[in-house]
């Protein structure tokens, strides 16, 4: 199976890091997308993508990371694209997006990091990975004022309802479920019934987000089965069609290898 969306290379992991990849493969696991959030963490996300051939990396920068961190910073993290060493293993841009839920940085700050990244999505081909969350308005206006028809990607850890997704797909975008669909199934199968599995992709957000029951545990990849249970528990199908499926939407997505 493939998490599109893991944070390994975060402190939260640094006592057993090799012991938490070993049970992603062990679990079945396929791929890993390390998602970059700053420019402190990217030697460690360049290190893991370049250490294991299943490894990808994406590169960006984290709405809450937007109020310390400008432009010149986003830029010197771009040029990881021209390094031919490691420019191979990057698949996306971000995390990258907005996040007026929190509050930890300035609205305009993070409008401006995220328009910056829509361009840089638009200029290289490669997609987005979103993070929306109490700002949806906001994100899909400049989706569409950036990048309309020319960039594709994935709203991560979907929180928006049928409206948000219908706009999202027709902006061209994937929608990314993980724990957190275990947590309240009467909104999660009805939204997971009307987006349809051809539309959606599978990820833990680790460290955060563990399934239930483990909700208050660190999450890790080795989690993605679980979740993909109960996709197909809400669905009524069998779990292999659900790795079938969103493993082929996140291949597609990210240009990985069949």
């Amino acid at each position: 199976m493939i998490d599109t969306h893991a944070h390994v290379h975060t402190s939260s992991f640094d006592g057993d890091r090799d012991a938490v990849l070993a049970r992603t493969w062990d679990s079945g696991g396929r791929y890993l997308i390390e998602v970059n959030i700053d420019p402190a963490g990217w030697p460690e996300v360049r290190r893991m993508a370049r250490s294991d051939p299943r490894i990808y990396a994406t590169l960006g920068v984290h709405p809450h990371s937007s109020g310390s961190v400008g432009p010149d910073d986003l830029e010197d993290l771009l040029g990881a694209l021209d390094d031919p060493e490691i420019s191979p293993r990057i698949v996306a841009i971000g995390e990258t997006g907005l996040d007026y839920y929190r509050d930890y940085a300035p609205h305009d700050r993070q409008r401006d990091l995220f328009h910056r990244h829509v361009a840089a999505a638009r200029e290289t081909g490669l997609p987005l990975v979103v993070h929306a969350r109490a700002a949806h308005d906001d994100v899909l206006r400049i989706l569409r004022e950036e990048g309309q028809g020319k960039v594709r990607g994935v709203l991560h850890c979907f929180s928006g309802d049928r409206a948000v997704a219908d706009q999202a797909r027709d902006l061209g975008f994937l929608l990314g479920f993980g724990g957190a669909i275990t947590y309240n199934p009467k909104r999660s199968a009805p939204l997971l019934r009307d987006i349809g599995l051809d539309r959606i992709v599978l990820e833990t957000d680790c460290p955060y987000m563990a399934p239930h029951p483990r909700r208050r545990e660190r999450n890790e990849p080795a989690n993605v089965p679980r979740i993909a249970a109960a996709v197909a528990e809400y669905l009524g199908i069998d779990r292999d069609e659900v790795e079938r499926t969103t493993d082929g939407n996140a291949i597609s997505l990210f240009g990985l290898p069949r």
